[in-house]
């Protein structure tokens, strides 16, 4: 159903007295920034949501949502506000869309190791335990895949184009016309789950190198690039002869995100997605190989590369995930190879850092690709919807999502990640970038015959042996691809 000229009235007096009320707070949430000018202008200019003409006596919808997932901002629904600028914008998002409603909104958190399997039983069991859902984006895909989730593409009032949702995970993860979840502006996880180049600029300073910014600008930050810049930092600081923990290091990187990250920035990926129904698994030609090669001297050569997930290998006290990472942010590393979402992990550290995307192949290659890594928030709904509440809730996700651009962008891009989490105004002209040419790469996230495992071992052995290991596991992975495919199709 078209939204009605009093819908639309509706909206814009709900939208209306939410920036009223936040002028007269005199927020720091409420002022005015480039970025949010760009996302008003979009309303001014007629872009507003399908929704529906209804109201719902006060009902409670229950959002179940991935908790405890160690990275990322995971509330939907805030119980109030608390003074940080993204968590009290998506407060007041909430709120917004409870009014226009005439309805409540209640988030369930279950633990993310356990997600997958409430979601289920809850399917089979027929109850209603919750209305929609917030899973990472690599649990639903096996919900997708085992006939759990919804098609979003056949949901009342949620339409993918609009400017709210995030086209690359819509132009890069469905299969045979299938939306089954979605990712956009009702959540900033996609965002922090964005991979980055975090630099040290105070060893960047002290060691005299060029300004990476104008590389970036100037098409000329490439991995070679990278390789050769990162080696200058490299450090035996406690002079024992060999490289620990305790030294300085040219980068960070968690190694079995990281080889998989550089091949989706380099264009070159062991599977392309041909079209809705054909998917190619290649990594025999030679810009593959080519990259492997790369990516081998970058991550093995001289220990350069501080390895996060190899704890063995640097003896570290500890094996949390996170704990590696000290090494970039008590400033023993030049760079760091993580998702976004580190740099608020960082914003503590006593030294400067700067943001890049993640290096080219070379020159040639025209875009900077920003790699997404398969753990982000995403959302959906199960199969077993009412088919008599499909309006409601497909006209509340897609009111969550308008209004996330609306209110929650703004603050989180302009006011917390350009000034709080950055440190200089040329990482705003690289987040710019960044976030102009995101990547969900089929590697990452589909992941057939467990290749991403498999050609991170391999690069772990500092080896390049993919024609073995196309010849082993070529005929599995097509078998694998033709049966996801024939499932999506019987779902019609």
């Amino acid at each position: 159903m078209k939204k009605t000229i009093a819908l639309a009235l509706a909206l814009a007096l709900a939208l209306a007295a939410f920036l009223a009320c936040s002028k007269e707070a005199g927020s720091e949430a409420a002022q005015e920034s480039p970025g949010a000018s760009e996302k008003a202008d979009d309303a001014e200019a007629g872009e507003l949501p399908d929704l529906p003409n209804k109201t719902y006596g006060g009902r409670e919808l229950v959002i179940a949502a991935a908790s405890e997932t160690l990275w990322g901002n995971e509330l939907i629904c805030p119980e109030s506000e608390t003074g940080d600028l993204v968590d009290d914008a998506t407060f007041r998002r909430t709120k917004t869309v409870e009014d226009l409603f005439d309805l409540s909104l209640a988030q369930l958190d279950i633990h993310f190791l356990e997600f997958e399997s409430k979601v289920k039983n809850s399917v089979n069991a027929g109850d209603k335990t919750f209305d929609f859902i917030f899973p990472r984006s690599s649990h639903a895909l096996n919900l997708a895949r085992d006939g759990y989730l919804f098609d979003l593409g056949h949901m009342p009032h949620i339409d993918p184009k609009r400017s709210w949702w995030d086209h690359a995970i819509v132009r890069d993860l469905p299969l045979k016309g299938k939306i089954f979840f979605l990712a956009g502006d009702i959540n900033m996880y996609a965002y922090d789950g964005t991979f980055v180049m975090a630099f040290n600029k105070n060893i960047h300073q002290q060691l005299g190198l060029e300004n990476l910014y104008d590389a970036v600008s100037e098409g000329k930050w490439t991995v070679d690039k990278l390789d050769t810049v990162m080696r200058a930092a490299v450090k035996d600081l406690d002079g024992d002869g060999k490289m620990t923990f305790e030294d300085q290091f040219g980068m960070y990187a968690n190694d079995i995100h990281a080889v998989i990250s550089f091949l989706t920035a380099f264009d070159c990926n062991a599977f392309e997605k041909i079209s809705d129904s054909e998917i190619s698994f290649d990594i025999t030609r030679p810009k593959f190989s080519a990259a492997i090669d790369k990516i081998n001297h970058l991550m093995n050569d001289g220990d350069a590369v501080f390895d996060g997930t190899n704890s063995a290998k640097w003896k570290l006290p500890s094996s949390e995930w996170n704990y590696a990472q000290k090494v970039f942010s008590d400033g023993r590393a030049l760079f760091m190879h993580q998702v976004l979402d580190t740099a608020r992990m960082n914003r503590g550290m006593d030294d400067d850092f700067g943001m890049l995307p993640v290096p080219k192949f070379d020159e040639s290659q025209k875009e900077y690709y920003s790699p997404v890594i398969n753990d982000v928030y995403v959302v959906a709904v199960a199969a077993s919807l009412p088919a008599e509440e499909a309006e409601m809730i497909g006209g509340v996700i897609e009111a969550m999502a308008y209004e996330g651009k609306r209110q929650i962008l703004p603050a989180y891009y302009d006011k917390t990640l350009v000034y709080k989490n950055t440190r200089d105004d040329e990482s705003k002209g690289m987040l710019d970038i960044i976030f102009s040419q995101r990547r969900y790469s089929l590697d990452e996230t589909y992941n057939f015959g467990g290749i991403k495992e498999k050609i991170y071992m391999m690069v772990r052995a500092n080896k390049n042996e993919l024609a073995s290991l196309s010849e082993k596991n070529a005929e599995a992975i097509q078998k694998e691809i033709d049966r996801l495919l024939d499932k999506y199709a019987e779902r019609d």
